[in-house]
């Protein structure tokens, strides 16, 4: 393996970390609930964090790596991480739990806001293959906590379930020290001016559009399935099942298609084929799960809108490099895409979700979502593709 692809694996390993100790706790929240006797919406707040911790610090991280370095950005996650997982395997009660899962979620940001600097510095001809895995690496580790979470309980109980997070994270810090070290740092201290460019908003709208929908109907399987006289237990199963396949389907997209789109100079055509596939396999799991209890056909739905939506939401943060000209103003330019589409997450659930609560309103919220899907599928042939100052057809919307 080429001694620079080598530099990326501990930063790798450090996503798929927090990602494994965020969504241990998703399969797990009815007995969080129980063990520290508070309501089902506090627990859903103790994963939400992950979410509000990127909206609050995704900006600093990004200002962070680009006036000190990209190391001393990871450095701080890795620590975060440790710091706030052992606290909460640690916790008593449930605000201390709170409040040392916030100190974990703070690494989120900390160590994705900045992936477009680490591809920028290390591989500025590949970056949406470094962007794609980091990313993807990121989802599997969601994927593994959802998947692996309700055995290792089992197993362990919850305490132990919360020490396993921990010991991933520490093995992420003893690599990661000798991982990063060879990090460029050439660029810090570079200033930020000019970073934001107008036609950024249009791959912030994808952004918030693809990771909105990926969250709200990670969280709403359960309950449409309940609409449709499912069973209880039976509608918890596959709602589990089902958000699994959804972030299992969201590694394997980031993993491998931007990867290959950029192998043979496909980036068009694979925004285009993503954006396109990406509203369908939207239709398809928002129709079949609001009228339906075909599982197989849910679950299809679920798993491609997975791999064709993370794909698009990738290769869409990748461009927003495009705009600018070093390594140091790309990390806050992914800092400031973060940011954006996690402030879907924050809020389009939230006042969308509620319209899947009932058979009345719930061709309401099918509306609007494929509205919303269809508008992120139409963007796609007008993102810039060629870099800041590269020669490129000038294209509608490009500039």
């Amino acid at each position: 393996m080429d001694e620079k692809w080598f530099k990326l694996l501990s930063y790798w390993f450090l996503l798929f970390t927090i990602g494994f100790g965020w969504f241990i706790l998703a399969p797990l929240v009815p007995e969080l609930s129980s063990s520290f006797s508070v309501g089902l919406s506090s627990i859903l707040l103790l994963v939400s964090t992950y979410g509000y911790t990127m909206v609050i610090l995704g900006l600093l991280a990004g200002w962070l790596s680009a006036k000190f370095t990209v190391k001393s950005s990871l450095y701080t996650a890795a620590g975060l991480s440790i710091i706030g997982l052992i606290g909460r395997a640690l916790s008593p009660d449930y605000l201390s739990f709170l409040v040392t899962g916030i100190i974990a979620a703070a690494a989120y940001p900390l160590a994705m806001a900045p992936v477009g600097s680490v591809a920028d510095s290390l591989f500025h001809d590949r970056s949406h293959t470094v962007i794609g895995i980091s990313v993807g690496m990121l989802f599997l580790g969601m994927a593994f906590g959802s998947f692996f979470g309700p055995g290792i309980f089992t197993a362990l109980g919850l305490r132990g379930a919360m020490w396993i997070p921990v010991i991933l994270a520490i093995i992420a810090v003893i690599w990661l020290v000798p991982g990063i070290r060879g990090y460029p740092t050439s660029y810090k201290g570079r200033s930020l001016r000019g970073s934001f460019r107008i036609g950024m908003v249009k791959n912030w709208y994808i952004g918030l559009a693809i990771s909105a929908m990926s969250v709200m109907f990670g969280s709403l399987g359960s309950t449409v399935l309940l609409l449709h006289h499912m069973a209880t237990a039976q509608a918890l199963a596959y709602g589990g099942l089902l958000g699994g396949l959804a972030f299992l389907g969201s590694a394997l997209g980031a993993l491998i298609l931007p990867p290959v789109f950029e192998k043979y100079n496909k980036i068009r055509t694979g925004l285009i084929t993503t954006g396109v596939l990406m509203f369908i396999f939207t239709a398809v799991m928002t129709l079949s799960l609001s009228y339906s209890t075909i599982i197989i056909l849910i679950g299809a739905g679920y798993f491609f809108f997975g791999i064709f939506g993370n794909a698009y939401w990738s290769m869409a943060m990748t461009l927003t490099t495009r705009y600018v000209t070093d390594p140091a103003q790309a990390g806050f330019a992914t800092s400031m895409y973060s940011v954006f589409t996690n402030l879907g997450v924050a809020f389009i659930p939230v006042f969308l979700g509620p319209e899947f609560g009932s058979l009345a309103t719930i061709t309401v919220g099918v509306s609007a979502v494929l509205a919303i899907e269809v508008v992120a599928m139409i963007l796609a042939p007008f993102l810039k593709v060629r870099a800041a100052g590269a020669q490129e057809t000038t294209k509608v919307g490009e500039r």
